[in-house]
């Protein structure tokens, strides 16, 4: 029998050999099962020493009902559906994999501007139909301004790729040293900069209380009708309601969307009637590269926690307060 138990707790599949693998050097027995409310999660993973989770919000009700759980640990850079401050009081340790997908998300956001700025998609269909497409307004890229909404790690990986078509780049994040951005060749400023000099504003935040709603009717209302908006963090930051209006109406010129609130996208929601909106489901993290290593580092995370290793990651860091882990050997 092994020593430990790990819930994952919104599975798809229960082949999960990259999971399993990583949490067999813990000793530790993964269970998986796709559930739908509170209640299952409770039955279910009562008794698990560790939840893995995707998308199902883990909050006091779940973390109460699971006493047992020393860690969660969540598929993916974002971690907004558990609750962050019960884990805390529980002396849970909440884990995300913050080092994956960073070249993936930042190349498809990069591909949707271009995709934006050379009207690719409009441009696809109007051939099929034997007409062409209106061409303006097509702006040059080199020499026109991106500006960036957060500066983190796909953040600065979306700067380079900019900087390679001779775009100069902006960036607004009050919590990233201005010597880090300078030395990227970023320039930080306000929001309302960003928001009013930039020809394409691409969004990547992580939501969380401060960043719900971030980009609303005010923020668009900034921008020039010639530019575009994409984004590609999280559903939630950019109000869908506000950035319809604003592309329906020709206030801004188009939208790369790749994020929805509440996922996944409904097929009749008011942002996919429109033919300036280029839409994608959620895919910009994967590569046939980065999903087996999302895999591995989620079993990773958990097995540390279990072992008593400082993980990779914590987002909860107020819990080492109380939950004493050493770091790695191997790291």
């Amino acid at each position: 029998m092994a020593r430990f138990t790990v819930a994952h707790i919104d599975a798809r599949t229960t082949d999960l050999p990259r999971e399993r693998e990583a949490l067999a050097t813990a000793d530790a027995e993964l269970i998986a099962r796709l559930c739908r409310s509170d209640d299952e999660v409770i039955e279910f993973a009562r008794g698990a020493d560790a939840i893995l989770c995707t998308g199902y919000p883990v909050g006091e009700k779940v973390l109460a009902g699971c006493p047992d759980v020393k860690v969660a640990v969540r598929y993916g850079v974002g971690f907004d559906n558990i609750d962050l401050d019960a884990a805390t009081a529980r002396g849970v340790v909440v884990c995300n994999v913050n080092d994956y997908c960073i070249d993936e998300v930042a190349t498809h956001a990069f591909a949707l501007l271009i995709a934006l700025n050379r009207k690719l998609t409009l441009h696809d269909r109007a051939v099929r139909r034997g007409e062409r497409a209106p061409l303006p307004p097509t702006g040059p890229l080199r020499g026109e301004t991106l500006g960036l909404v957060a500066f983190g790690k796909i953040a600065r990986a979306v700067a380079e790729r900019a900087r390679g078509f001779g775009l100069q780049v902006i960036a607004n994040d009050p919590y990233v040293d201005p010597a880090i951005a300078e030395r990227a060749g970023v320039r930080l400023t306000s929001l309302e900069e960003v928001m009013r000099t930039s020809d394409y504003v691409s969004v990547h935040t992580p939501l969380n209380v401060e960043t719900r709603g971030l980009i609303g009717a005010a923020q668009l209302a900034l921008m020039k009708p010639t530019a575009y908006l994409v984004t590609t963090c999280r559903g939630g930051v950019v109000e869908e309601r506000a950035l319809f209006e604003a592309l329906r109406d020709g206030r801004i010129a188009g939208a790369g969307v790749d994020v929805w609130d509440p996922e996944p996208v409904r097929a009749d929601h008011p942002l996919l009637t429109l033919d300036n909106v280029i839409a994608t489901p959620h895919s910009a993290y994967y590569s046939d590269r980065s999903a087996p290593l999302l895999q591995t580092r989620v079993g990773e995370a958990a097995a540390d926690v279990l072992r008593g290793y400082l993980p990779r990651s914590v987002v909860n860091p107020a819990v080492l307060e109380r939950v004493k882990l050493a770091a790695h050997p191997g790291r």
